[in-house]
């Protein structure tokens, strides 16, 4: 802890997005930053926001429409701006640990024969996920966090934490779909890889708002039933209230989000 903490003195300074201002430090992961790095937004503590987020070029940086990795990032950073604090682990594991060569070469084995991403990972010989979570843990724990409030849908990452030592509350992170593609690829993370995404969520944000109020409901506008809905559904599904709670939670959030935008987008024409 005397070394992180000396560490992250060294880095410390001002961040600024969205016109907000937070203090930030920076501390290696692995040789010189070779598996990533931790950003430490704020004065975090135990139960803080963390964020266990492997590269991905096309979502963070090209911002492409199929994955949800760019809407995560940004999602992460508004709820850390929001609570002042919070800790993201980037991590250097582009195209789930392959590489982003491997990645390219997965999109085009789906492209040709329409498979997931999982199953052409496979089919080229490469895990269909080889990432770890081992370097963000020690981390963690590097900084003193013995509980965190994990921002994710995937259960490796709670497993790698709580085989730390660390304990995990697990906050469900929904962002708006955009594409076809992007709902494929949510849709196989749930069913090969067990993330905990509701099945009701994946296709709710692909609707057409105007079609669902002109036919389904011409009294009462979708932003008030969609949540209600989803609240419901999510009842239904998990087992426990507490989980249905946060994941409805973050579902009602993005499709907040994203009528936003839509209406943002109409008013614009």
């Amino acid at each position: 802890m005397t070394t992180a903490g000396s560490d992250l003195a060294e880095t410390d300074h001002r961040f600024t997005r969205k016109e907000h201002d937070l203090r930030l430090r920076v501390l290696e992961l692995g040789d010189q930053g070779t598996q990533g790095h931790l950003l430490v937004f704020g004065e975090v503590a135990d139960d803080c926001l963390v964020r266990l987020h492997s590269r991905c070029l096309y979502g963070d940086a090209l911002r492409s429409d199929d994955c949800d990795c760019g809407p995560e990032l940004d999602a992460t950073l508004d709820m850390f701006q929001a609570e002042g604090a919070g800790v993201l682990v980037y991590l250097e594991q582009e195209g789930r640990g392959a590489g982003l060569v491997a990645k390219a070469r997965g999109y085009r084995y789906s492209e040709q024969h329409g498979t997931d991403t999982f199953a052409s990972y496979e089919a080229l010989g490469y895990p269909a996920d080889d990432r770890s979570y081992e370097h963000a843990a020690r981390g963690l724990t590097a900084l003193g966090l013995r509980s965190v409030r994990l921002l994710t849908n995937n259960p490796a990452k709670i497993d790698a934490l709580h085989a730390a030592g660390i304990a995990v509350t697990s906050v469900p992170l929904l962002t708006p779909v955009h594409g076809r593609r992007a709902r494929q690829y949510l849709e196989a993370k749930r069913t090969r890889r067990g993330h905990r995404i509701p099945i009701v969520y994946i296709p709710v944000v692909g609707f057409s708002m105007r079609s669902l109020r002109g036919r389904w409901m011409p009294q009462l506008g979708v932003e008030v039933i969609a949540p209600i809905a989803i609240l419901c559904a999510l009842m239904v599904h998990f087992d426990q209230l507490g989980s249905a709670a946060g994941t409805a939670l973050g579902a009602l959030v993005a499709f907040m989000v994203a009528a936003r935008q839509r209406g943002r987008f109409a008013r614009s024409k």
